[in-house]
């Protein structure tokens, strides 16, 4: 990256603290964990997302445990279990008890052949790398051997929202079922509501991660206003105007989002990149959210448990063109914040974390 090379001085060798990578604790022990990447030429906005997936307590657990080697998929996984296999290596050299610095080459060639739009040494975004990373994990331990076709027809709006919602998950899972989906995919609802008979018909579809607006330019906004923005109603009217089930013409009507089945892990991302102007720019608003105890309840229509805690950020600085990528993270075994930059990382405080260089956030559901 366009910063690495210039504007870190050179370390003492007797500044011990920090060396190869890893932190002493004052008992003299090593926390794992605590490794840093090796920058691999503009592979900041990877080294960034590993690290914070390094941070993801029930994700490390199953690779750490080998029990995801029970679980891959030799059919139709194009990778074989390469990929996740390459990632676990990864995973487990952070997680050494002496960290040190990963070379995570290995693991760049199986994404690349999994997702060739990542080859060469091209910055990327780090969100879009973060989306072929979990298809490409979840794929190679997809518990689902042979896919059957998925199912187009409506889901029939006479049974209750709750089984339409089962039923849509149903048809999820019946082609895509993974520890990785069992982690961190949730469902959203959409609702559709007519303004001449008030009679709402729902769908509902399985996410990821969110993408949310940023409903400000400048200053500060709380990441409540973000899903504000993202789960108001939009008018759909001219052009766009909906068939009514009930009316059975073109109508007037609302359309608006709410969780539904919330994701043990929630990964929000900030929309930052505006696609649409002319010249592409970059939000630089601060984005304010509770690192503890974030409750989505008023954006959710899911009846179960909807507080989250944050345990990691990836971070970018710099512009569309020329910028950096790094990453906070909570530590799962000692509950303490790093700071990692590539190869090198630091302890942080719970202080550092909210920013205007956040860029992706990941929130853990508290049982």
């Amino acid at each position: 990256d366009h910063r690495d090379l210039h504007s870190f001085p050179t370390r003492r060798s007797s500044d011990l603290k920090y060396q190869n990578g890893y932190e002493k604790e004052g008992c003299g022990e090593l926390v794992g964990g605590t490794g840093g990447l090796k920058n691999l030429g503009n592979t900041c906005f990877m080294n960034s997302v590993i690290q914070c997936l390094s941070n993801t307590a029930l994700l490390v657990d199953y690779l750490l445990s080998d029990e995801y080697t029970n679980d891959i998929n030799t059919t139709n996984s194009s990778m074989k279990g390469s990929l996740i296999k390459a990632f676990a290596t990864v995973i487990k050299g952070l997680w050494k008890p002496a960290g040190r610095i990963v070379d995570p080459s290995s693991l760049k060639g199986a994404v690349q052949r999994f997702a060739p739009r990542f080859s060469g040494y091209n910055q990327e975004d780090s969100q879009e790398f973060l989306r072929y990373l979990l298809e490409g994990l979840h794929e190679d331990v997809n518990r689902v051997a042979v896919k059957p076709t998925p199912i187009n027809t409506e889901i029939d709006s006479n049974i209750s929202v709750g089984e339409q919602s089962m039923e849509a998950w149903k048809r999820y899972i019946r082609r895509d079922d993974s520890k990785l989906v069992d982690i961190f995919v949730g469902q959203l609802k959409s609702t559709l509501r007519c303004s001449t008979c008030d009679f709402e018909s729902v769908t509902f579809e399985a996410f990821w991660d969110l993408s949310l607006p940023i409903p400000s330019r400048t200053g500060e906004v709380s990441l409540n206003e973000c899903l504000e923005a993202f789960t108001k109603e939009e008018v759909m009217d001219g052009d766009e105007m909906p068939t009514c089930e009930r009316c059975k013409t073109r109508r007037r009507c609302t359309k608006f989002y709410s969780l539904y089945k919330l994701p043990k892990v929630l990964v929000i991302h900030l929309k930052r990149f505006s696609p649409t102007e002319r010249f592409r720019s970059k939000l630089g608003t601060t984005v304010t959210f509770p690192l503890t105890a974030l409750d989505v309840a008023k954006f959710s229509d899911s009846p179960s448990r909807s507080t989250y805690s944050c345990y990691a950020v990836s971070n970018h600085s710099g512009t569309l063109y020329s910028g950096h990528y790094t990453a906070y993270a909570r530590n799962p075994k000692t509950s303490e914040w790093n700071f990692f930059n590539d190869s090198r990382v630091s302890k942080s405080s719970s202080g550092s974390v909210i920013s205007n260089e956040a860029y992706l956030l990941f929130f853990q559901l508290l049982s």
